[in-house]
Order: structure tokens, then C-alpha cells, then sequence
């Protein structure tokens, strides 16, 4: 994956995303925070193709990460996911 690769980062504990992002935005990535499943899934709805990676927790609020990543394969999506 190349530097300004759009990442999705979906994690519920603020401190632990703010982390993440952190470190990928200093190694030149855009980066993207979601804090729970239905959110995610919406954002990867609303703009098909926009990101190029999703980073996953799996114990999110409203919809696990398993849920997520279920969802994103029935529907023919292939993008990576990272699960944490």
C-alpha cells in the first residue's frame, strides 16, 4: 500500500485510535476514525472505492467487528481489513 493510502481505523476506545492515527499519519497515510460497526459501514457505503485499507476492532458498540467485516464480504466488497 502506498503513502496517501486512505485508512479506515474503526475503534471505540478514543485513546487507542487516536494512537493509530498518530502513527500512520506519520508515515504518510490519510486516515479516517470510526468508533463503532454501523458508522464504518455507512461511511464505506457512502463513498465506494474511497478507502484502501480498513483497520478493524473486533469488540465495537452496535455491531462487532466480525459483523462488520461479514457485512463487507456479502456484498462482493473486497477491501482489506486489518483485524485487531
Amino acid at each position: 500500500m502506498s503513502r496517501g493510502a486512505h485508512i479506515l481505523v474503526v475503534e471505540d476506545e478514543q485513546h487507542l485510535a487516536t494512537g493509530i492515527k498518530y502513527n500512520l499519519d506519520a508515515e504518510g497515510y490519510r486516515v479516517t476514525i470510526g468508533g463503532d460497526g454501523p458508522s464504518a459501514l455507512e461511511a464505506i457505503e457512502e463513498k465506494p472505492g474511497e478507502f484502501d485499507l480498513v483497520v478493524l476492532d473486533l469488540m465495537l458498540p452496535g455491531m462487532s467487528g466480525y459483523a462488520v467485516c461479514e457485512t463487507l464480504r456479502s456484498g462482493n466488497n473486497d477491501i482489506p481489513v486489518l483485524i485487531l
